[in-house]
């Protein structure tokens, strides 16, 4: 992976493939390559961009703390350096939130969003312990923080010891700094200004990822919210390719592309999806 000079910093990415552009956001603690899956499949018909937020992975942390716009800021200049004039944003969950930042302050560069778990505030008391205990652990025990992460997305002993090796290179000021900042966060009363459409994906098992993406469905313009049967949050990495091959669907769908008829379309990931109840009522009623 090549390091690219962005804001201020060098941040440490990777772009490939051709087609539609992808760019993933990872949350905190953990680095990019918990997208190596998708970034595998996608990248054999999209250019997809991952990379290392300030102070994770592989990514020095610069001079400027790190919070969500500043992030959000990261993104749309790394597209600069790049020459990516417009781009799908795919948010994982906390990195959902520089995503819909991006959306807000440079709606004209993205031509939609990708949230994978995602959610625009961290508002359930046990998801706000967990990243203030990861906050607070992060500069005196590190290994207390990052093996859980690493364990929680693994899915073999050789994803853990990736994902585990990157997360130990994190700079822990910069990993607490970016934690703080999204226990602070919050654009829930704006998601009605943006304009872009937007895929929510959830694991069906995942309790808690449905009631974000729920109420994310219910405020966003344009969205479509599918649950993946038998997956829980950990989508990257655990459902990597049901995960791929929905937003692969989707996005050739919004981009009526003559490939779309190469890849199951989502009626053909019916099997693979549940709906959601509430939805599955609205439809129902709609057609009456």
């Amino acid at each position: 992976m090549p390091f690219l000079h962005v804001n201020g910093t060098d941040i440490h990415c990777h772009a490939t493939g051709r087609g539609p552009a992808v760019v993933m956001v990872h949350p905190p603690f953990i680095g990019s390559s918990v997208f190596n899956y998708l970034k595998h499949d996608l990248s054999r018909d999209h250019r997809v961009v991952v990379f290392d937020v300030r102070g994770h992975g592989h990514s020095p942390p610069g001079d400027a703390t790190v919070t969500i716009p500043i992030i959000a800021e990261d993104i749309r200049q790394l597209m600069d350096r790049l020459d990516i004039e417009s781009a799908y944003a795919c948010g994982y969950s906390c990195g959902a939130m520089p995503v819909l930042e991006a959306l807000q302050s440079a709606p004209g560069r993205f031509r939609g969003a990708v949230l994978l778990s995602g959610m625009s505030e961290l508002s359930e008391r046990l998801s706000r312990m967990q990243m203030r205990a990861g906050a607070m652990l992060s500069g005196v025990a590190r290994e207390a923080v990052v093996v859980p992460v690493a364990l929680g997305n693994a899915d073999s002993r050789t994803t853990f010891g990736v994902l585990h090796e990157e997360g130990k290179l994190g700079d822990a000021r910069r990993c607490r700094e970016y934690a703080e900042s999204c226990l602070r966060y919050s654009c829930t009363g704006r998601l009605s200004r943006i304009d872009h459409p937007v895929l929510l994906l959830s694991g069906a098992e995942d309790q808690t990822g449905c009631a974000h993406a729920r109420m994310l469905h219910g405020r966003l313009r344009e969205s479509e919210w599918y649950k993946i049967r038998g997956a829980g949050h950990h989508l990257p990495t655990k459902a990597p390719d049901r995960t791929s091959a929905v937003i692969r669907a989707w996005i050739a769908k919004l981009e009526g592309r003559d490939a779309a008829s190469a890849f199951a379309g989502l009626d053909g990931l019916a099997g693979e999806l549940v709906a959601d109840e509430a939805d599955a009522a609205a439809r129902e009623g709609e057609r009456l």
